[in-house]
Parts: structure tokens; sequence; C-alpha cells
């Protein structure tokens, strides 16, 4: 509903609306679908290329948390729930950009535009319950229940969203939040220093607006559900009140609305308004002016109580006046028409075709929606969706039978990332739709062509020859069922196997499997397998020596700790003797904290992007970040058809796994190699613990992801490639050391920064 420019407007003349404010020891109601996003945007620092650096954005997501929870204040985050008929052309058209400029995506594009990762709000929801924040999700827009929650509690919305300019709550908009938090007033305890707005001094600018005349101005000025062309004709005769200078012409447009508004009745300007409209056009303005208005004041408060908020403070909720709602009082189709010649002469861009592929997805049948749909679903389901449980399509595909893929950064010339994940978003789909009317469900991905198109998923409401279980029931089943209707999806049909892996990694690892089995030549998925092997080992690395990211940070805190490990294993002759006889649960907790410090630098640096990607963007190799792609858009179905079961595995915690520079430049430096294991074995050869859980790791997935991991290399050929890589390491660093223009006493081979394997006396190919 927001007014596009008023964000802008607001802000530009900060001192005139805005006040400083210290935010502290009071509820905070955040908006949390723009407040993940523009943590991501403006402080995260990650990769977009490489598909989600999602453990530097929980980081950050952390930090942000940390500073509310300091100041004493108490987080309440909403989303946006399933998306409603009117936004519907918004979503496709947004998704229709971001394909085009997913299509020709670089490390250099990211420095101009950001893009977001697929699983960014999986992550954000995990770190909040790390936390223990409070969120909940609407089951549609969540907009006015955001500003009507706040208007409640009295508290601020955080956002930056001109919504929140025009519902009439206190409102911070997000950059005005300053770095840091600073003691409060009386020195007890501490703030956030921000600024914040106030409805009423936009009123005391502009007198004789209200709030009425406000909601109007965002019909008028172009929203998420109406084209500021509708209002082409209005505008032109819209005399120039406003006499500031303003930046733009949305600027002055914004100031010369309000100053019209200001002096009409809401039924005056309405009239006027209706006067300059042809009069087939009226009805559904008028609708649309109506539905508007009433919205400040019709928001759902059904997710409030999920909220753990006091009684005596939700008791306000009943106390609330509600006003009348507005419904024009006349007869559209006889009012005074403003410059009826100009009117029927109005150019006709106004009427002009959609673009055609936006056209040919929104017909009659995407918008065929019954949100209706909604009352006749299950309690428990209703209960869960609010509490974020499940994602927001979910609710798309009940009352439209329609999702809009995601769009991910991909390699055009392949089919889209989607399609592998498909059989999961059938059962999905199968399960949601299991007691309606059957039809096959549609879906909108990037076609051949590089543009967008609406697919059909066929309807299957049966799995290996077995019914789908009714959604009404779904929770009623035994929980061994529900991972059967999982492992079934996954084309796992021995369970021993996935049961003796850890349970945070169950799902993930599962996951690999039905991805690889979705590929005609798995083999060539071999060193992404591998990466995204390896890589869960960083998250252990993290937990025993701490978060570095930044290779010069880690190499000043850690270097000499890490050589009095060194010189102290050589002194005593330090060869430990691990079992591989163990569990992998048993391997993860016998990790030596000085063998993570060891390994850590190759990690660290691996966190890094190569700067030649950036003066060589021919060396990007999208086919590797398809890979990744792929596997990105089967776990986040399969977290989500996790989720409806009812947590038949546990949940996958995705910024503890997934690192796409890392796994980016693990995949690359992996495809050089003729032995993975015999490399991967040589970089941990100074981490014992590590390699032994590496190895127990790969012992337990390999009947699982036989097709990619089986190596059908002959023994002798084995030993000669392992022969070459232990002479390659020591010739290497025997030139290193003499090259070196730093004095190493010490025996080791000196660490080059330009060559990520030295310190393991691997040369890079």
């Amino acid at each position: 509903m927001g007014i596009p420019g008023l964000m802008r407007f607001i802000c530009s003349d900060s001192e005139r609306y805005l006040e400083y404010y210290a935010l502290h020891d009071s509820y905070l109601v955040i908006d949390g679908n723009n407040i993940s996003y523009l943590l991501y945007d403006w402080y995260a620092n990650c990769n977009d290329a490489f598909g989600g650096d999602y453990d530097q954005y929980a980081q950050c997501v952390r930090d942000f948390f940390d500073e509310l929870l300091r100041c004493n204040v108490t987080p309440l985050v909403l989303f946006d729930g399933g998306c409603e008929d009117k936004k519907l052309k918004t979503i496709v058209s947004r998704t229709k950009e971001k394909t085009e400029i997913a299509l020709h995506y670089t490390l250099a594009s990211q420095q101009r535009t950001k893009f977001l990762p697929l699983l960014l709000r999986e992550v954000f929801k995990d770190v909040m319950n790390e936390k223990g924040i409070r969120y909940v999700q609407s089951i549609f827009e969540a907009d006015n229940t955001i500003a009507a929650i706040a208007r409640i509690l009295n508290c601020p919305v955080l956002s930056y969203d001109s919504d929140f300019c025009i519902y009439g709550s206190l409102y911070i908009p997000f950059n005005t939040l300053e770095e840091g938090v600073v003691p409060t007033p009386t020195g007890r305890g501490y703030a956030k220093r921000c600024k914040i707005y106030y409805v009423k001094k936009l009123f005391q600018v502009y007198y004789g607006l209200n709030q009425s005349l406000l909601l109007l101005s965002s019909v008028l000025l172009g929203n998420d559900y109406v084209s500021q062309r509708t209002f082409k004709n209005f505008f032109r005769h819209l005399a120039q009140m406003e006499r500031r200078r303003y930046s733009n012409e949305k600027q002055r447009r914004i100031g010369a609305t309000f100053q019209w508004l200001r002096r009409r009745s809401l039924n005056e300007a309405v009239i006027e308004i209706l006067g300059r409209l042809r009069k087939q056009k009226r009805k559904d303005v008028l609708n649309t002016i109506e539905t508007t208005i009433n919205s400040y004041d019709d928001a759902s408060l059904s997710v409030i109580h999920m909220l753990n908020i006091p009684a005596e403070i939700l008791s306000r909720v009943h106390l609330r006046n509600m006003p009348k709602a507005y419904k024009f009082e006349g007869d559209i189709n006889n009012l005074t028409c403003y410059d009826e010649q100009t009117n029927e002469m109005e150019s006709s861009d106004e009427g002009e075709a959609e673009d055609k592929e936006i056209a040919d997805i929104l017909d009659e049948k995407a918008l065929d929606s019954n949100e209706s749909q909604v009352d006749n679903l299950p309690k428990w389901f209703i209960t869960e969706f609010k509490q974020s449980r499940f994602s927001s399509y979910f609710i798309d595909l009940i009352i439209r039978k329609l999702y809009v893929c995601p769009v991910q950064i991909e390699d055009p010339s392949r089919a889209p990332s989607v399609v592998v994940s498909l059989k999961v978003l059938g059962v999905i789909y199968g399960v949601l739709l299991s007691e309606g009317k059957k039809s096959n469900m549609e879906y909108v991905t990037r076609d051949e062509n590089k543009g967008i198109k609406r697919y059909q998923l066929e309807y299957s409401d049966n799995i290996l020859g077995c019914k789908l279980p009714p959604l009404p029931s779904l929770r009623e089943l035994p929980i061994v069922v529900r991972r059967e209707i999982l492992n079934a999806t996954l084309t796992i049909s021995d369970a021993k196997y996935i049961n003796e892996i850890p349970s945070d990694w169950m799902l993930y690892i599962a996951t690999m499997r039905y991805w690889i089995d979705q590929q005609q030549e798995p083999s060539q998925y071999r060193c992404h397998v591998y990466s995204l092997l390896f890589a869960l080992l960083f998250n252990i690395i993290d937990n025993n020596v701490g978060y570095y990211r930044i290779l010069s940070r880690f190499q000043q805190k850690c270097n000499r700790a890490a050589e009095n490990i060194r010189h102290e294993r050589r002194t005593r002759n330090y060869q430990p003797q691990y079992s591989i006889d163990a569990t992998l649960a048993d391997a993860v907790c016998e990790v030596n904290v000085d063998d993570c410090l060891l390994a850590a630098e190759f990690f660290v640096f691996n966190f890094e992007v190569d700067q030649k990607l950036y003066s060589q963007p021919e060396e990007f190799n999208i086919t590797l970040i398809h890979g990744f792609a792929e596997f990105q858009s089967c776990l986040r179905h399969v977290m989500h058809l996790n989720a409806l079961l009812g947590y038949p595995y546990g949940p996958t915690k995705v910024a503890a796994v997934f690192n796409g520079t890392l796994l980016y430049n693990l995949c690359s430096n992996f495809t050089k190699r003729d032995d993975v294991e015999v490399y991967i074995k040589l970089i941990l050869q100074n981490s014992p613990s590590l390699s032994r859980l590496f190895d127990i790791l790969l012992s337990k997935v390999k009947p699982l992801l036989a097709t990619v991991l089986e190596k059908k290399t002959d023994k002798r050929k084995k030993e000669k490639i392992k022969k070459y890589e232990e002479k390659e390491c020591v010739t290497d660093e025997e030139t290193r050391e003499e090259e070196s223009t730093c004095e190493n006493t010490s025996g080791e081979a000196v660490y080059d920064v330009n060559n990520a394997l030295s310190m393991l006396g691997i040369t890079q190919h």
C-alpha cells in the first residue's frame, strides 16, 4: 500500500517530520519481510553471486537483535503470509525483473544490485529461535496488522516502508538507526539512537489533512494495488499548489497531492477523483478507495495472542473505538465530469496491453483465487502457519493453485534450478490439496527464452502407490509414518543409513540423496557433493575457535597460538590414535580444539573471494553455481515438506552448513584434483580428529550417495596419485622456503597470502 517516493519525501526533510528518539525499555513491532531483507542488503556484506553466505548473514542478524535486547527492547516480528490477488501482478512483475538481472549477474554486479539468497528467511527465523525472539505470520499481508499492534501497544514500528507513514502508528525508519548503543540519560541501561516519525507532524505541515485523506493519497499516488497511470488525467489538471522545490517530479507530486487533499473533505475529494475517470473505470477505483481507507481499522489481530503480550495490554484490543466503515454514498455514473473532453481524449497508454509474458500469467485462471478457502483449513494448520512454521506460498497453493518460484542466480543454458525439486513440490501440493478439488497446480519460472512462463505440474495424491493422507488428519498419523512419506519422496528406501547421521545433518544429507537422484549424470556433481560434505566442518571449527571470515584478522589473532601448538606437538611427537569405529555423533564431540585452530586458516582463506574473478569475469564458473542453486532449491522445498509433516527429521540450520563463497571455492579447487579424498586428507593432515570425523562421515553417507561418490580407480592408480600429491607437497614446500623473504626458523612452510594451500604444502593448479 505504500506510496512510491514517500520515504524519501519524509527523510529528505527530516527536521519537519522526524524527531530524535532513544529506543529502550519498550516493545518494538518489526516488519519481518522488510527488515530481514535490509539487514542483508545494508549490513551483511555477503557475496550474492555464490548463492548465499548464510553464516555471515546469521551473524549480522544476531548482532542486530543483541543490541535491541541490550536496550531492554522486546522485539515482536511479523511476516507477510500469502499473496492477495491485488498484489499478484506486482509479484509476477518483480519476478520477471529479477530473472532478467539473474541472467547476467556476475561478481561485479553485486556492487550495484543486491540479490537475495533463496534461504534468507529460514536463516532469519533460525536466529530468532536462537535468541528467543517472538514472531508470527499473518495469513495474508501483515502491514496493517503491524501498525494496529503498534498502536495498541503504543510502541514504534521498525521498517523502511512508506506504508507506515500513512498508517498512523509511531514509526522508526530503519535507515535512521545509529550504530551501536549508548547509555540512557539516567545511566540505567542502554538505548539505541534513531529518529521517529509521528503522523501528526505531517498533519501540522499540511493542515486539514487527516488519516482518511492520507490513506486516499496512497491510492492517488500509486501503490502496489493501483497503477499511477489510472489517475494520469487527474494529475494533468492538478494545480501546482506546492511551491517548494523538490529533487524530482515524484516528490513534487506528493507535495501537491497533500496540498490538494487538505482543502477538501473525504467525500469531496472522492467525487472529484472519480469525476476525472471514464465511467467504466469508476467502480473498480471506488472499490480500491473504500478497501484502502477501511483497511486502517480492519486489521486482523488474530496473531496478537501468539506474541505472549500480557493480558492487561491485550484488553485494549476490545476497548478500541471502531469507527463506521467508509462507504461512498452517491451515484458514480452521475457525477460532475471535470474536463470531460480531455477525459475522453485521454492518451491510450492507460489501457495499453500488459507485457505479454505477465499478461499470459495473469489470465483469469491465475487470478481465480478463493481466499475464503482459508476458513476451511484445519485449526492445527492455521495455528502453525501463524507461528510461521510454514512458508507463505502454502496459502498461494491453497487459494490459487499457483506458485511463483523465487529466482536464483543460475546457468541460463540449463533448465531452471527449481525443476529438480518439482517432485517434492508436488507432494507438498498433494498434501495441502488432499481434501480439495483435484486439479493440477501451476508454477511460474524462467522459460527456454530466458523470460518467465507459467507451467503445469501434474496433480498426484499418492506416493509409491499409497494415497497421501488428508490434511485434517495429517497430525494424527504416527511420526514414523510421516517420516516414511518424506523418505519415499527423497528416494530413501533403507533408512538405516540416514539414521546413523546426527539429527541436525540428517535432512541436509537426505536432500543431497534426492538432488543427486534427479540427475541424468550424477558423476558431474561429485565435486559439489564433496564440497557440501567438507563444508560441514566449518561450523564445528567456528564453535571451537571463534567466528573469523577475514584472513588477516585471523592471522593476527591466532597465528602465534597455532605456531605454539605445532611446536608443542613436534616436541612430544604428537601422534593420537583415533578409532574409526565410532558414531558420527561421538566423532563430532571428540574433535580436538587445537585441531580446529590448525585447520581454520584453510577455511578462512576460502571464505574470501578470489580477486581475479572481478578483473576476469569470464573465470566466474556459472556451471558450479548452477549445481548449488539446484541443491538449494531442493533443500528449501524438502525443509518445507518436513515442516508440513511435523518435523519427522530435525530442522536444518542453514547458516551452520551453507556458505556459498566457501562452497564455490572448494568446488572449484576440487575439480582440479585427481582424488578429492586424498587431497582432503592432506588439508587435514595436522588435524587428525577432524580427518577422522570426515572419514566416518564419508563411510556413513557413501551408501546413500553411491552413484556420485563411488570410485572406479584401481589400486595402483590410487597409490600413484597419492605419491604424486605428496611429492608435489614436498617440492612446493622447499620452493617456498627458498623464495620466502621472511625468516623462518621453525622448519614449517611459510604461508603465502596468494596461495591458499601453502601452509598445507599443496600447490594450486
